[in-house]
Formats: C-alpha cells, sequence, structure tokens
C-alpha cells in the first residue's frame, strides 16, 4: 500500500502530464530520440520525386524527430537505427 505522500506525488506528477500542451509533447525527447516507420514509397512519392528511383510498392523507412519533422528516408530498417545511433540518438520504431 502507497503512503499518503507517495500517493500525493503520483498524483501531482500526473496533474503536471495532463497541463502538457502538445508542444511541449512534441519537445519531449527531441535531443534523444528519433523514430523509425516504414513507409511505402508510393505514400512518400510527391516529396521524393526525382530523389530516388524506386518503384511504388518498395517499402522504404522514414526517420522522424520526436516532434514528428521527417529527418531521412532510407531503405532498410537497420540503416535506419544505425544511421540514428550514428549521429547520437535513440531510434525507436513506430507503426
Amino acid at each position: 500500500m502507497l503512503t499518503e505522500t507517495k500517493q500525493n506525488m503520483e498524483l501531482a506528477a500526473r496533474a503536471e502530464l495532463l497541463e502538457l500542451t502538445p508542444d511541449a509533447m512534441a519537445e519531449i525527447g527531441l535531443q534523444t530520440h528519433v523514430y523509425v516507420r516504414p513507409v511505402q514509397a508510393h505514400e512518400i512519392a510527391a516529396e521524393i520525386e526525382g530523389q530516388i528511383d524506386v518503384s511504388a510498392d518498395t517499402w522504404l523507412f522514414a526517420v522522424h524527430a520526436a516532434n514528428g519533422v521527417r529527418l531521412a528516408i532510407v531503405d532498410s530498417h537497420e540503416g535506419a537505427f544505425d544511421g540514428a545511433r550514428a549521429y547520437g540518438y535513440e531510434p525507436l520504431s513506430v507503426h
């Protein structure tokens, strides 16, 4: 059973989380984490037009900063993770 003090501290921490704005939430992890998600080339064709030559059904991997900004498109999950770590980020998978 939690002591009353510990319960109060947990309630205060939850209240602080509820007060975070969407922008503040987006900044959490910005300096330490990136998110990697699979994407088919046709989903981003307009954005990568002329930059890479792959068929529309090719799976690529998008690397995003914690605030959602796409940082890179790579051709393998392993490459996305290795590249992120090379720049000092902790990569996380997003499905």
